[in-house]
């Protein structure tokens, strides 16, 4: 068949009568003259598109493939799709419709498209109305209107794209604000910048979007006076607008949640307290605010780092004022005024200093300003060798607590024992070792913490301030190293410190993390009371206590305590520190990572800080996470702990080679932790090094023996035991040891993890299965285990992997 005969033969399908003219819904479509009318005005409409047009209105409400569409259009010839696409798109525009909500032409994905408007004949008074007088015009009937209409067009829009793109970028916000308020303890007007940005900026700026858009939505109905479809345009104004009001209403809502969330962490995350705007001013409250050095003071710069330190633990033994912390002191910006210190520390008084010195001589400077009418109410000027520091610290002593007195009206410090030594020397050295414990504490900082001290007692053996800095460096070394000769060493420094009158406080809390250690927690229970009687806000007292609690078992009254020190400082890195632990210890891993990660914000060098976090990753399953920050917490410093963590994460992945390299580098760094001898001897065993998987068991076994002589009852220990016994065979004793554990009916997971481990090393395999379920219920991660091949004889047959428990 030739071509013009086709088309001659496919014209036949189209319904003669509407050449004439029809109406689509209340468009006029007149063929001969290519047009279409609506709302008075004309519209073109090309030969091409009105033919497709005509062939759909002959089918109404059929389904027309895509093939029929383009064989009528353009007959055998090959042709694309993108052609009918276009004349379909040409026709929309004509009709103004639209793809999402259409009123005259539906499209079905991969199968065609149908005329779903009414298809109606016309006469003479549609197709000439001006002949016609304008009563006797028939109107035109509008399609029912459904909402489709009014969601499509809402979504196609600029208002759509800019509440899209401000909920993501709130959401951002929101994530910064909620992690680093409660850090920074940002006062009440920060959050109200922000609840205004949020609640108020967000519907403005929809509003603006939405009048910048009605314009465009005239035209798009054609309003006029006479038009019905100017129902349309109100409607869809309306769903614009309530659109706008919803949102807004739930950005209000979402930030009103996030003041409270924020006012709960500030307050240590508990809902029976809250802090209010300002500190309220306290009349007998002192503040020791950082001295200024000149630049060209050739003062030695450990002295400069301890000295507002020293004049606050000097100034702690008045009995005129109480002080403010340090670390709440160094929270508050130094550039703050007068009135900015009163209302964050809510001190009475602020005592500051400059201090300049040369070859010759050294000059401090020092004022006492009334916050409260911003006066000086003191001054003086001390002069002195800048080879006898000790001098001029003694004379600031004798100065300030005399002044104090004469604030207060009464005098009942004797200054002369503050310093307790005369040995310019022997206070040098003093000083050198607190300038060293005001580091993060690390094995290389205590150590050389320890000379000074050994050497200003050398030289003044009654230098009490020497044996108090000894106390705490051998505390802090016992921590790091688990040597148990540093905690008998501090055992012996520390008890003599209470026969000291200005350092009972200091020797309490000494004592207490002593009995603590060794497990004698209603001993050391009792000496945090008695340094909390001394200073209610000692900080160190309550964490104490709260870690007492939590390891007696007493789960929320040590979270409320926790809380209780977050809410005293809220910008102390370490306080998020414990309080990390302690969350990781119940196993809530997730919530000790945002506790860890703001350990990193405030002390953004310290390793162990990061090292801890990726701990918790791990065993929350951010495997990518963990990595980062091991790998930065060894950019720092390489540490033991880090190096330990990276070899169990190769452990479990089956890298036993891996494990063992950082289990050794661990145990070089801290030779005295049987825990780390332990993951040791576990890598080598399944590496196949039988021999010396036996040699580091026995080293891990001797060194936990060590431990137990510091604390008998340390349940996590006495399993470690347990489990270095089985793995030499000695399942006697190391099944003896298991079931008293078991009776104690402990909460720890990781103790019934290590039981479990003996009891399958010693052929219990079912009171392993018991052991391992009950790890499991009190908060063992479950992925984790599913990948140690410690467990494998237990969950590749038991009913555990049919349950679904760990995989």
């Amino acid at each position: 068949m030739e071509y013009g005969e086709r088309r001659a033969s496919d014209n036949a399908a189209i319904n003669a009568e509407l050449l004439k003219g029809f109406m689509l819904g209340d468009i006029v479509i007149i063929p001969n003259d290519n047009v279409a009318i609506f709302n008075g005005k004309r519209r073109h409409i090309s030969p091409k598109a009105l033919e497709i047009l005509l062939f759909m209105a002959s089918n109404q409400n059929k389904l027309l493939s895509t093939e029929q569409l383009l064989k009528i259009g353009w007959g055998e010839k090959v042709t694309k799709r993108g052609n009918l696409s276009h004349v379909i798109s040409e026709l929309r525009h004509v009709l103004d419709d639209h793809k999402e909500s259409p009123e005259f032409i539906q499209t079905l994905n991969r199968r065609g498209y149908r005329l779903i408007a009414a298809v109606k004949s016309v006469d003479d008074k549609v197709l000439y109305p001006n002949l016609w007088p304008s009563n006797e015009v028939p109107a035109p009937q509008l399609s029912n209107d459904n909402w489709h209409l009014s969601v499509a067009l809402l979504k196609n829009s600029r208002l759509f794209k800019v509440t899209v793109a401000f909920s993501i970028s709130t959401w951002v916000i929101i994530q910064i604000i909620a992690l680093v308020f409660p850090i920074f303890n940002v006062p009440e007007w920060g959050l109200k910048i922000v609840v205004l940005l949020l609640v108020i900026g967000f519907p403005l700026i929809l509003l603006y979007t939405w009048l910048q858009e009605i314009k465009i939505k005239k035209n798009l109905f054609y309003i006029n006076n006479n038009s019905p479809r100017k129902k349309l345009f109100y409607k869809q104004l309306l769903f614009d607008f309530i659109f706008i009001g919803l949102l807004s209403s739930f950005v209000g809502f979402l930030s009103m949640h996030l003041i409270d969330s924020i006012e709960l962490d500030q307050n240590g995350l508990t809902n029976n307290s809250r802090l209010p705007p300002s500190v309220t001013l306290q009349h007998d409250l002192l503040a020791v605010i950082p001295f200024k050095f000149d630049s060209h003071s050739n003062v030695p710069d450990y002295f400069k780092a301890t000295f507002q330190g020293e004049v606050i633990n000097a100034l702690s033994n008045q009995k005129n004022f109480n002080l403010v912390s340090q670390r709440a002191i160094n929270e508050v910006a130094v550039s703050s005024t007068i009135k900015q210190y009163a209302e964050k520390l809510g001190a009475k008084y602020l005592l500051d200093g400059q201090v300049v010195a040369n070859n010759e001589e050294i000059i401090v400077m020092l004022n006492i300003t009334d916050t409260e009418t911003a006066l000086q109410v003191w001054a003086s000027l001390i002069k002195g060798a800048p080879d006898n520091l000790l001098h001029v610290q003694k004379e600031l002593y004798r100065k300030v607590f005399n002044a104090l007195d004469l604030i207060a009206k009464s005098s009942t410090t004797n200054v002369e024992t503050l310093i307790s030594t005369d040995d310019f020397k022997a206070y040098d050295s003093y000083i050198q070792g607190r300038g060293q414990l005001a580091n993060i504490p690390t094995l290389e900082t205590t150590a050389a913490a320890e000379i000074h001290f050994l050497n200003a007692l050398e030289l003044d053996p009654n230098f009490s301030l020497a044996n108090a800095g000894l106390c705490q460096t051998y505390l802090e070394q016992y921590a790091l190293s688990k040597n148990v000769a540093s905690f008998q060493s501090a055992k012996r420094i520390c008890s003599a410190l209470t026969q000291v009158s200005q350092l009972k406080e200091e020797a309490y809390i000494a004592l207490g993390n002593l009995n603590r250690i060794s497990g004698q927690y209603a001993i050391s229970d009792q000496f945090y009371q008695q340094a909390l009687t001394l200073n209610d806000k000692n900080l160190p007292a309550i964490t104490g206590i709260a870690q007492n609690k939590h390891t007696q078992g007493d789960i929320k009254q040590a979270d409320l305590l926790f809380a209780k020190a977050i809410q005293l400082e809220p910008g102390y890195w370490k306080n998020y520190q414990i309080y990390g632990h302690f969350l990781f210890s119940i196993g809530h891993f997730a919530q000790a990572s945002e506790q860890y990660t703001k350990v990193t914000l405030l002390k953004p060098d310290f390793e162990k800080g990061f090292s801890n976090l990726g701990s918790s990753y791990y065993l929350n399953d951010e495997l990518d996470k963990a990595s980062d920050a091991w790998q930065h917490s060894l950019s720092i410093s390489p540490n033991a702990i880090t190096y330990s963590n990276l070899g169990t994460a190769f452990f479990f992945q089956k890298q036993f080679t891996l494990a063992t390299k950082n289990y050794l580098l661990a145990t070089k760094l801290t030779p005295f932790d049987p825990t780390l001898w332990g993951n040791l001897a576990d890598a080598q065993k399944f590496s196949g090094d039988i021999k010396n998987a036996r040699l580091s068991y026995t080293k891990a076994l001797g060194l936990a023996k060590e431990q137990l002589k510091v604390n008998p009852n340390q349940e996590t220990m006495q399993a470690s035991l347990a489990r270095y016994q089985s793995e030499l065979l000695q399942c006697d004793s190391a099944l003896n040891s298991i079931e008293t554990l078991r009776t104690s009916q402990s909460n720890d997971p990781y103790i019934y993890y290590d039981t479990a481990i003996v009891a399958l090393n010693c052929g219990q395999k079912s009171l392993a299965q018991t052991l391992i379920n009950t790890a499991l219920t009190l908060g063992y991660p479950r992925k984790i285990l599913a990948r140690d091949i410690q467990f494998i004889s237990i969950y590749s047959t038991s009913t555990l992997e049919k349950e679904g428990k760990l995989i």
